[in-house]
């Protein structure tokens, strides 16, 4: 078969561009037989594969192969096979474990160029396990005389650190000491990866300050490793102010010397942020970036705008000296660079040249494109709006601006420029007349509704038909206004703008017909200031012609808006038609409604605070989480076809109360029948019962005349049923939710024309009791709070700081089976007994455990372990033994003959009047005094004044323990003064632990105290260390009842041993060990509690976890052993 080489699949692919897939696919297939070949056809295809893999094709099925390759002898092979890795691998491969040999092979190799593969590679598919298995390999390499592989292994450092920050602290001082390597080359690795740790944690690398101030001010041509030190410089100046002082002088001479525009820049940065107090600093640093930014280069130029906006934040005078400077960055052909000034000019703004820069922006505004267009308008709307107004003078002129943004077709800040003109019309009252003429001439406007997408410049005719219609007193020509609100051709534009339309349409007539009548209209009785143009003056007044052929154009064009497709403008617009119908016959009757009309609008509204929504505090006893009508509980709702669908009194009882409860007489049985619904059964009605009350309900609705919607029943489809009552006489006032108004009278027209005097209202809506603070702004960190960030270095290394190393099986095992000899010598000259027997081992879980010969063997079979051939000749003699002869001293379980004492010390009660430390002695536990246990409590007066009365006295039950002998009422406790309680108890129950003691003391100057103790005792103090053979743990275990209760837990062991293991029960729990199985995996343990509880245990070591089966008379017994196991130290001595 013909085998492509790597050049021929490229020229192939070239030739292949209009099925470049497929050909790439066969070329798959190809190489998926070449990997089956021998070690050249691998290399090549593997080569081939890696130039497949940079087209975006998936080959890591071939990841094995890959392996392979890396793993081959020859150098031009493994140099293969490292890129393929480098590119494929990363965190998903599974088959990245069976590198790690290779790699820690490959850093050994006397062949440099192999070591440097291997460092290259792991940099780019390192792993966490990878990391935690060669970390102590990197660390042997910092040692070596090689520069080049040194280099390489302290810059890999970095991404062990990253995946495995446990290496960190161990690792750091060896990198440390290459800070004082005479190599620059291997300095210059150093910082740059402590300029990378500083980033996440800058407090831990302080110490080093010294060590790289030396190499700054040593340093002279080397740019590369002065900016990382400059770098980290910047990230330590801001954890240590005295730093930046002693800078000043070194980063002087380096700006005003260096050549180096990287260096200079680095350098610029660090004094903006460690030194941006010292002025003569920041003058030279202004006038270096200056000198930057007129440079002909334009990412020099980039630059020098970038920490010129950085210093901008922090001394904003001294940047708007070169205000002409950044104007003229905004003519430059980069776009970037652009942004970049347009970033600096809130920094130069001020009431004196804020109208110039605006103009200024508008000229580019003309050429602009695209997203820079976008920016210059945001930016407009930035200056004018900052500080609140705080630089605009003149707000007609920032009206004509923002109207003038609106006719700029294709932005996206349609929603921006809406706000901006409701904001300044609701917070500038003297600002509302011109504002109103202004939008209805917007409103006019045909290009606004050439592109009527939502979300783009047809937003701003949401803002003006919202101001057209809240502030239409201004209006003395309401029919332009109806003509602009109800053209045909508002159908185009969405929902929600149109909805508007209707609605302000509404204001705008009801306004009309207030002025007609000569009501008072209060929404302009606070404007007193209005200035009228001169235009206003030979307008004429509103007359009640006017107001009829308003009322004739809103019916002739309300029609096309009754029929829209969207539902909240067809709303809005029928009950505009209703509400005019109503006033057109009310009107006919010689009735006029307008006051009610226009006490529909006459609510001031404020601004609403950005964060009012987020600051509203959470009533007591709400749970925003819980259901309001759970799913669960919901009564299943009857459909029926002849039901309306805009019947909303249909369903079960329980909507009732989603109507208010009313109290009617029609609607007393209904309530009382969904009460009973709800509190008896509420789920399981009669179908009898549903039927009847669906009939009552049907009967009820049929008979309401305020009710809508149903099939009309027979009875009720003669029109002339409905009962109709005459009105007569005057209707008076129809109030409809109207609130009471001011009597002030309206604005004069003809006035003297008086200076404007612009008044901007701050105020902003807030609900009630939201808090004062801005918590939910405060900024997170730059780095998350990862493991690398957490750890400090500043503390001295512990025992437990060491890096991990891999160990053979075999070593483990063997190291086991020493341990487990020198305790065999130990145990046997403690009491010589005869040497255990692997045959005769048993699990606790298995309780058939037989003293015969043959049944010892099949219960060696049983256990899957085979023990080592020297342990099969001396078991044969013991275990005829054991089956032979019992001695005596062996017949019954025997107590220890060592006493032994322990001691427990616990502060139980530490608060502003107390301080009390007990001390808990158990002493020689034996057949006598089993249950003892002594309490030495220290009292510690930590008040100023005496006590009095003070006393100590044991409140737990006399079925748990009994108090044999007390020391006593305390008495007088004196300021500052400590004494000692001393009580001896005898424990009954030992299963419950807490003991219970009441603390009584008097104040000299206060009520008598009363503190509650609480005493946790160690179930160590009631456990009898006992010796037992092989043969009664066997009867105890076969015996039903003695130990029928089991329970497990695990535990991480991957440094522990079964030697060890044995030694801690034995010294903290008193439980001994009964046989231990020579493969040092298993063992069986035995105690007993000074109550005569027998507690059986089986320790298994598998798979780096150490299990503990416990068997007892309770299950409390055994939860109780599972804690106090949880809680014990293994530590081996080392």
């Amino acid at each position: 078969m013909f085998e492509r080489t790597l050049v021929d699949l490229i020229r192939g692919i070239r030739n292949h561009k209009k099925n470049e897939t497929r050909f790439i696919n066969q070329c798959i297939n190809e190489i998926k037989e070449e990997l089956k070949g021998d070690m050249q056809k691998k290399t090549v295809a593997v080569q081939k594969l890696t130039y497949i893999q940079m087209l975006g094709f998936d080959i890591s099925w071939a990841s094995f192969k890959i392996v392979e390759v890396m793993s081959c002898n020859k150098f031009s092979s493994k140099r293969i096979g490292y890129l393929a890795a480098s590119q494929s691998f990363n965190e998903g491969t599974d088959v990245i474990v069976l590198a790690t040999h290779q790699i820690r092979k490959d850093f050994l190799s006397s062949n440099q160029n192999e070591a440097y593969l291997a460092l290259n590679c792991l940099s780019n598919i390192c792993t966490p396990d990878l990391a935690r298995e060669l970390a102590n390999d990197i660390l042997t390499l910092l040692s070596t005389q090689k520069t080049h592989i040194l280099k390489r292994a302290i810059t890999v450092l970095y991404k062990i650190f990253l995946r495995y920050p446990e290496s960190l602290r161990p690792a750091f001082p060896k990198l440390r000491e290459k800070l004082d390597d005479p190599e620059p080359s291997v300095v210059s690795c150093s910082v740059n990866v402590i300029c990378e740790l500083a980033r996440r944690n800058p407090k831990n690398y302080l110490p080093l300050a010294p060590v790289l101030f030396r190499i700054l001010t040593n340093t002279t041509n080397n740019y590369w490793m002065l900016i990382k030190i400059v770098k980290l410089f910047a990230s330590l100046t801001p954890h240590e102010p005295r730093l930046g002082k002693k800078l000043i002088d070194p980063l002087t001479n380096i700006i005003n010397s260096s050549p180096s525009v990287s260096l200079l820049y680095e350098c610029i940065q660090t004094c903006i942020t460690g030194m941006s107090d010292h002025i003569p600093l920041m003058k030279l640093c202004i006038s270096k970036l200056r000198t930057l930014i007129e440079h002909n280069d334009q990412n020099l130029k980039y630059l020098g705008l970038l920490a010129l906006n950085n210093i901008m934040k922090i001394h904003p005078k001294a940047v708007s000296e070169h205000r002409d400077l950044v104007l003229n960055c905004l003519e430059d052909d980069d776009t970037s660079i652009r942004l970049r000034a347009l970033d600096l000019l809130p920094g130069m703004t001020s009431k004196k040249n804020i109208g110039d820069i605006v103009l200024k922006l508008l000229d580019h505004l003309d050429t602009a494109e695209g997203q820079y267009k976008d920016q210059i308008i945001e930016k407009i709307i930035e200056l004018c709006s900052m500080g609140t107004y705080q630089f605009i003078t003149d707000f007609e002129w920032y009206i004509n601006i923002l109207v003038k943004l609106s006719q700029i077709q294709e932005s996206v800040h349609g929603k921006l420029i809406a706000s901006q003109l409701l904001d300044v019309v609701i917070r500038v009252k003297i600002v509302r007349a011109y504002s109103t003429r202004q939008m209805i001439e917007l409103l006019k406007n045909p290009k606004l509704m050439s592109n009527p997408t939502e979300g783009g410049m047809c937003e701003v005719l949401y803002a003006a038909a919202w101001i057209v219609g809240e502030f239409s007193g201004y209006i003395n020509r309401p029919i332009d206004a109806l003509e602009a609100f109800l053209q045909p051709r508002v159908s185009v534009l969405p929902s929600h703008i149109q909805s508007v339309y209707m609605l302000n349409s509404l204001k705008v007539f009801s306004h009309a017909c207030a002025k007609a009548n000569g009501d008072e209209i209060p929404s302009l009785q606070d404007d007193d200031e209005e200035e009228d143009d001169e235009e206003d003056d030979d307008e004429n007044e509103i007359t009640h012609e006017i107001v009829q052929e308003c009322l004739e154009i809103i019916k002739s064009r309300l029609t096309i808006f009754t029929h829209s497709i969207y539902l909240n403008v067809q709303e809005r617009a029928c009950l505009i038609n209703e509400l005019l119908s109503f006033y057109s016959v009310t009107q006919e009757q010689g009735n006029n409604i307008s006051k009610e009309l226009i006490s529909l609008f006459t609510e001031q509204l404020n601004p609403v605070g950005p964060k009012a929504q987020k600051k509203v505090p959470v009533p007591e006893g709400l749970d925003l989480d819980e259901w309001i009508n759970d799913p669960k509980h919901q009564e299943p709702i009857e459909e029926d076809e002849e039901d309306d669908i805009f019947n909303t009194n249909t369903g079960s009882g329980h909507k009732k109360h989603q109507r208010g409860g009313y109290d009617d007489e029609d609607d007393e049985d209904e309530t009382n029948s969904s009460h009973s619904g709800h509190s008896g059964n509420h789920f399981n009605r009669h179908p009898i019962d549903i039927k009847r009350q669906k009939e009552e309900r049907l009967r009820r609705q049929a008979n309401n005349p305020y009710m809508l919607g149903g099939k009309v029943s027979k009875k009720s489809n003669d029109s002339e049923n409905i009962p109709v009552v005459q009105l007569t006489g005057d209707l008076g006032h129809l109030h409809v939710g109207a609130t009471s108004s001011s009597n002030r009278p309206m604005p004069s027209k003809g006035g003297k024309k008086i200076k404007k005097h612009y008044t901007i209202d701050t105020t902003i809506e807030m609900p009630e009791g939201a808090k004062e603070s801005d918590d939910e702004d405060e900024r997170d960190s730059k780095y998350k709070n990862d493991a690398l960030s957490n750890i400090n270095l500043s503390e001295p290394l512990t025992a437990s700081d060491v890096l991990h190393t891999s160990r053979h099986r075999t070593d483990i095992i063997r190291e086991k089976e020493k341990e487990m000899a020198m305790l065999a010598k130990k145990n046997a000259k403690l009491s010589p007994k005869s040497p255990p027997s692997s045959a005769n081992y048993s699990e606790v879980t298995s309780p058939e455990i037989a003293p015969t010969k043959k049944a010892s063997k099949k219960a060696a079979s049983t256990t899957g372990s085979v023990p080592p051939p020297t342990a099969k000749k001396p078991s044969k003699k013991p275990a005829a033994a054991t089956s032979t002869a019992k001695p005596p001293a062996q017949a019954a379980p025997a107590p220890a003959v060592v006493a032994v004492v322990k001691k427990v010390t616990k502060t139980i009660l530490d608060d502003d009047n107390f301080k009390i430390t007990c001390e808990l002695l158990k002493v020689s536990p034996n057949e006598v005094d089993n249950g003892q246990v002594k309490l030495t409590m220290k009292v510690q007066n930590k008040t100023d004044e005496d006590m009095s009365d003070v006393s100590i006295g044991l409140k737990s039950s006399p079925q748990q323990c009994v108090s044999i002998k007390s020391s006593g009422e305390i008495g007088v406790l004196e300021a500052d003064a400590s004494t000692t309680h001393t009580e001896v108890l005898n424990v009954l129950d030992v299963l419950n632990q807490e003991l219970q003691f009441t603390l009584v003391a008097t104040p000299s100057s206060s009520p008598s105290i009363t503190n509650q103790l609480s005493i946790i005792l160690p179930f160590s103090f009631f456990i009898v260390p006992t010796k037992l053979p092989k043969d009664k743990f066997a009867e105890i275990l076969q015996k039903s009842g003695q130990v029928s209760a089991m329970d497990s837990t695990k535990i991480n062991g991957q440094s522990l041993t079964m030697p060890l293991i044995i030694e801690k029960l034995s010294q903290q729990l008193s439980i001994e060990v009964v046989q231990a199985h020579p493969n040092g995996q298993t063992a069986s343990f035995y105690a007993k509690t000074t109550q005569n509880h027998h507690i059986a245990m089986l320790v298994k070591e598998k798979d780096g976890n150490i299990s503990f089966d416990i068997k007892s008379p309770q299950s409390l017994l055994n939860q109780i052993l599972v804690k106090e196991i949880a809680q014990l130290t293994f530590l081996s001595k080392k």
